[in-house]
């Protein structure tokens, strides 16, 4: 008997709006005009921007506790359930890498490149940071055995995250980790979702993913979700109160990037979009919308928007190097339209197709990848 794999609207809604703000602020920070980022309305669109990759990687580590009991044992065991789950971590891990590819022929890779030109592509992004958090977390479940044990570890481990940043973002680890590790732990050679403190908006999904396990076990789902809107605006209250008193715990650090209390201002803002997406799904609306399909192929969605900003398809440059920093607001609002529109239909075919036969979803992703390592390992230059 094949395992049921129920969906759960609210988490795609989640995941796939995030996509969908991804999408518009993409295209904001690569085409924008320069000038028009001073004027006030920008500051209140680009905190908004803000909130979307910590919802992006808060409801990564939300599906993983929410799914993991049905997956505990075979975990465990170590059969095809944790080889399943391995192979997962491994692609998103992949096309983390690959989106950072900055030639797309191994000749030129091998010959030619700089270390100065190769060092975007050690650079941690978003699915760098889900992919070893997920990984994490699954060492977790080995570790901790039962699901109070693994509750207690990643709760440890969520305050030991956010808590150390401040230090950490600062802290030049070069001289006891190679660089490629060296990206994981902070911002100092690039990276813009390095592990201090982005992995804690994972670790603390899970944290509440692992919670709303108990709470539908003791039939409280409703009950957990209202403690979560008025929990998110408890910690944004208090953090702000925090911020406020005269007297800081650590020397002066980046605020915007690691400070504690503007991290749970936004993870605060996280739990109020889940507990409404939440509401929402089972109250408003509860069928499918486009969002939640979006949501569903968020890799793939992810992934195509990011290729065609930036992906090197233009004489080895791409459109955001082509174009640039030139466009007027209006300009970007169409640019902005046209490619949500693509993301979109590309959702809605992919999902289609898997639906239809799984297989043949299976061997166009496969060919498509058999093709471009043919590309990258022919291409002279």
């Amino acid at each position: 008997m094949s395992e049921s794999k129920p969906r759960y609207v609210y988490i795609d809604l989640l995941r796939g709006w995030a996509v969908l703000v991804m999408v518009e602020t993409h295209v904001v920070n690569a085409f924008l005009l320069p000038s028009i980022r001073d004027e006030s309305w920008f500051k209140v669109l680009n905190f908004i921007n803000g909130i979307v990759a910590p919802s992006f990687l808060f409801v990564a580590g939300f599906a993983f506790a929410f799914i993991a009991p049905r997956k505990w044992d075979g975990y465990l065991a170590f059969n095809k359930v944790f080889w399943k789950q391995v192979e997962r971590i491994l692609q998103v891990w992949l096309v983390g890498y690959a989106l950072h590819i900055p030639f797309f022929s191994f000749n030129k890779l091998m010959k030619y490149i700089t270390p100065e030109e190769m060092l975007p592509f050690w650079h941690v992004d978003v699915l760098h940071c889900i992919a070893f958090s997920l990984a994490l977390l699954l060492a977790c479940v080995f570790i901790g055995r039962t699901q109070k044990r693994f509750f207690w570890i990643v709760v440890f481990l969520f305050l030991a995250t956010v808590f150390s940043a401040p230090i950490l973002w600062t802290t030049n680890v070069d001289t006891i980790l190679p660089l490629p590790a060296a990206m994981y732990v902070n911002a100092l050679h690039g990276s813009l979702f390095p592990l201090f403190p982005w992995m804690a908006f994972v670790l603390g999904g899970s944290v509440a993913g692992q919670i709303l396990v108990w709470a539908r076990e003791k039939n409280a789902e409703s009950l957990f979700f209202k403690y979560v809107f008025f929990g998110g605006a408890a910690l944004i209250l208090l953090s702000l109160l925090v911020e406020v008193i005269p007297f800081h715990l650590y020397p002066p650090h980046d605020f915007w990037h690691a400070s504690p209390e503007f991290f749970f201002v936004r993870f605060g803002i996280v739990m109020i979009i889940l507990a409404t997406l939440w509401y929402w799904e089972k109250v408003a609306h509860s069928g499918r919308s486009m969002a939640s399909i979006v949501g569903m192929e968020s890799l793939v969605t992810y992934a195509g928007h990011l290729l065609v900003i930036y992906g090197l398809f233009f004489g080895g440059h791409s459109l955001s190097y082509l174009i640039g920093q030139t466009r007027s607001l209006i300009e970007v609002v169409g640019m902005t339209i046209i490619l949500l529109a693509a993301t979109i239909v590309a959702a809605y075919v992919w999902n289609g197709l898997k639906k239809r036969s799984m297989l043949q979803a299976r061997a166009l992703q496969y060919s498509l990848f058999v093709i471009a390592l043919y590309v990258f390992f022919t291409k002279p230059y």
